[in-house]
């Protein structure tokens, strides 16, 4: 298992032009090489977290936090994410998890984004 504070689930932003839908489907090939799924859900409104302020990586150091959308997306049948297919090779190694599993992993700051987002989903309870 990763240590808690190393693990999130695939994220990335929207090009130019692009949709919020597009994109999604742009990064989940990206990041862990699926290449279908369908969109079962979408928060309505843009859950954000802010970056502490310690932390020293180019996207803290270009901008205070990160507005996202999430999706929830049902695999198709013989398109499962494949670490070789990825682009990015931004991501170890996969793991399906619980929800549960899934806050108790995530890193510290973006705990609450984490739990608003299931919960916009419907996949944890208020």
């Amino acid at each position: 298992m990763e240590p808690p504070g190393s693990w999130q689930f695939p994220q990335g932003g929207i090009d130019s032009g692009e949709s919020a839908e597009s994109a999604v489907k742009r990064e989940i090939l990206e990041e862990i090489g699926m290449a279908d799924s369908v969109i079962v859900g979408r928060s309505e409104l843009p859950i954000r977290y802010d970056f502490p302020e310690n932390l020293s990586g180019p996207l803290a150091k270009k901008f205070k936090g990160q507005d996202q959308i999430w999706f929830h997306l049902r695999l198709v049948a013989g398109h499962e994410p494949s670490l070789a297919r990825a682009t990015d090779k931004e991501f170890r190694a996969l793991a399906w998890v619980t929800v549960a599993e899934a806050l108790r992993r995530v890193v510290p700051f973006k705990f609450e984004a984490y739990r608003h987002g299931l919960m916009a989903l419907g996949l944890l309870a208020q």
